[in-house]
């Protein structure tokens, strides 16, 4: 999970120097016409910040007619030229963003014929199968409705036309995704999203706001500018795609023949996995002696080892339910859980959005860890689970980023991990991540560190106080693996400074996902640091009270590794982590690539892990 105290829209809205542009889902770029002498970026914090200053809130800019927009988009369009120009970003997915900037400030000056110009540069660097193919379709398809006046039905067979046309197996995922998230689309939504936060952005900020939220506010225009009207349209063509692969069967499963189960009358020992997560619902598994330590959004120590759902405990059903409806839309599944996230989310105004976000927020962090702990020791009747719980803020308001906090964090960190050395863990699997723009987007919300580049270097500054103490007490415990997840953002690791997944140590390893058939998922991200893979598709696992849910992420693959991980330990509990980890490495498959060379999937096989190790009692 991402650590961002942020909705993740306005998260995104915030992270200066990647613009968060929803209508031009694509890829990266090819070399363009720019200045032979450009400055190398290989991270993240190498990129400028820039200020823009709005003469209205950023919901009001959103009903304003799109003239009135030109000029601002003028300013930030200038800038990703000079940008572009003046640098040369070594990071495939901040080209792809910046690229699929162009493409909808194209569509905002009218500029239809421009438009798949700059999706096709986008796609040319996606290295995902399924986003290869179909970045940027849509985009391309609005815009030549547009450029040619074409009516809805004639979008619609094109929708089917286009992506119909695609292998099945490799867009399926998109598909089905796009056609949940087209389906729920509500400009109130947007609009209640904007006043929540980004408008408290511009006057926290005195109506100067990071570029991000300009590029948010453009996105979001031109989203209710070409897919609000089209939006049924879009609907009908996605599901005609749908209900033509009915038939197509699922992708074959290689995941589950990998796995194995532990017997009950093994010769096996106990082992301690720790679940440093939102929270677990103990009362589920076989709980450690120590049972587990937790702190509080500012880093103080607390009892609550399951996250307390407070006065929405009353609530907790239907915000199950929705929980279950948002997978279940994403699914392309038309259940009763997913009609009736529809229905709520039609129904929504903007005044009710900040309310409803926070519930969905609260309830997603409250499954969250149980979820990861319920994959962590599936088939491991010797597992005993450590909770390691942080009650991360679930409210649109984030909490404010200060060296005191970073300092209290980094203590936090450290104490967390003496208690697993006290309590005799093995394994830790951490299914969390961020970074410095978390700090920043904490910051731009409050205005706090002065200007854009005092407040990337301040950012930065506090992000290491917590980096620093987090590796240095990983480190300190040799004799415990921790295992997580790379993150669900598609990006590189490698350009982003991420904890814990860029920390590189002997006694960590980091888990991308895949789906059973070994595909890597649109979401994972990749990197140096992510050295092995692990089915995290659509993972059933338990909930708090005992339900089970089907959830997407490498949250689920990290715990799958781990699993790995503690039944090793079980069955052989002699083996160090360093061994551990080389039976897990030596054990995995590089699978093929696109162009059938050996790709980046390094999908880890149980079965295989265990036969090295010499463990006769998998089965």
């Amino acid at each position: 999970m991402n650590i961002s105290r942020l909705h993740p829209t306005i998260a995104a809205a915030l992270m200066v120097g990647s613009p968060m542009l929803v209508m031009a889902q694509t890829g990266a770029t090819t070399p363009v016409e720019l200045k032979a002498e450009r400055q190398v970026v290989t991270r993240a914090d190498q990129l400028p910040r820039r200020a823009y200053r709005l003469d209205r809130l950023p919901s009001e800019l959103l009903a304003v007619p799109l003239d009135e927009l030109k000029a601002l988009g003028e300013q930030l369009e200038g800038h990703l030229a000079a940008d572009l120009a003046a640098f040369d970003i070594q990071d495939n997915s901040t080209l792809r963003e910046m690229f699929s900037a162009r493409a909808t400030l194209a569509q905002l000056r009218g500029d239809w014929a421009a438009v798949p110009g700059w999706t096709a540069k986008a796609r040319v660097l996606q290295d995902k199968a399924g986003a290869r193919l179909a970045g940027g379709v849509l985009t391309d398809l609005l815009a030549q409705q547009r450029q040619e006046q074409r009516d809805t039905a004639w979008l619609a067979g094109e929708v089917q036309r286009r992506y119909g046309a695609m292998p099945w197996a490799d867009v399926q995922d998109i598909v089905k995704s796009s056609k949940g998230g087209i389906e729920t689309y509500n400009p109130e939504l947007v609009r209640g999203a904007f006043q929540s936060q980004l408008d408290v952005v511009a006057r926290n900020g005195q109506m100067s706001v990071p570029d991000g939220v300009v590029a948010a506010i453009i996105s979001a225009r031109m989203q209710m500018e070409l897919l609000g009207p089209n939006k049924a349209a879009v609907v009908q063509g996605l599901q005609a795609v749908v209900d033509a692969n009915t038939q197509a069967g699922t992708r074959e499963d290689i995941w589950t023949p990998r796995t194995f189960s532990i017997a009950p009358d093994a010769k096996a020992s106990p082992v301690v996995v720790a679940v440093w997560d939102s929270g677990v619902d103990l009362a589920l598994f076989q709980p450690a002696a120590a049972r587990g330590l937790a702190f509080d959004d500012d880093a103080r120590p607390v009892r609550d080892l399951l996250r307390p759902l407070g006065e929405a405990q009353a609530r907790w059903p239907q915000l199950r339910s929705l929980v279950k409806g948002a997978m279940d839309q994403r699914a392309a599944l038309d259940t009763a859980d997913a009609q009736r996230l529809r229905s709520s989310l039609a129904g929504l105004k903007a005044e009710q959005v900040q309310a409803f976000s926070e519930d969905m927020n609260l309830a997603g962090l409250y499954v969250h860890g149980t979820h990861v702990a319920g994959i962590a020791v599936d088939g491991n009747p010797f597992a005993q689970v450590f909770a390691a719980t942080m009650l991360w803020n679930h409210l649109s308001v984030p909490s404010k980023p200060s060296e005191a906090r970073s300092r209290a964090t980094a203590a936090a960190y450290k104490t967390m991990v003496q208690g697993f050395k006290d309590a005799g863990v093995r394994v830790v699997n951490m299914s969390w991540r961020y970074g410095p723009a978390a700090h920043e987007s904490m910051m731009a919300f409050h205005s706090l560190g002065g200007t854009p580049e005092a407040r990337k270097l301040e950012a930065l500054r506090l992000f290491r106080i917590e980096r620093d103490a987090l590796r240095d007490a990983i480190a300190g415990a040799p004799d415990i693996l921790f295992v997580s997840g790379s993150g669900n953002e598609d990006n590189s690791a490698d350009f982003q400074d991420y904890i814990p997944a860029g920390l590189e140590l002997p006694n960590l390893i980091t888990a991308g996902a895949v789906d059973r058939a070994g595909r890597e998922t649109s979401f994972s991200t990749f990197g140096k640091t992510v050295v092995v893979h692990a089915n995290g598709f659509e993972v059933d696992g338990p909930v708090p009270g005992g339900d089970r849910l089907t959830l997407s992420g490498t949250s689920m693959a990290s715990p799958q590794v781990a699993n790995l991980a503690a039944k090793l330990l079980a069955l052989k509990p002699e083996l160090k982590p360093a061994q551990v980890r080389k039976l897990i490495l030596d054990g995995a498959d590089r699978l093929p690539g696109a162009d059938g060379q050996p790709g980046r999937v390094n999908l880890i096989h149980p079965r295989r892990s265990a036969q090295l190790a010499g463990i006769a009692q998998a089965r």
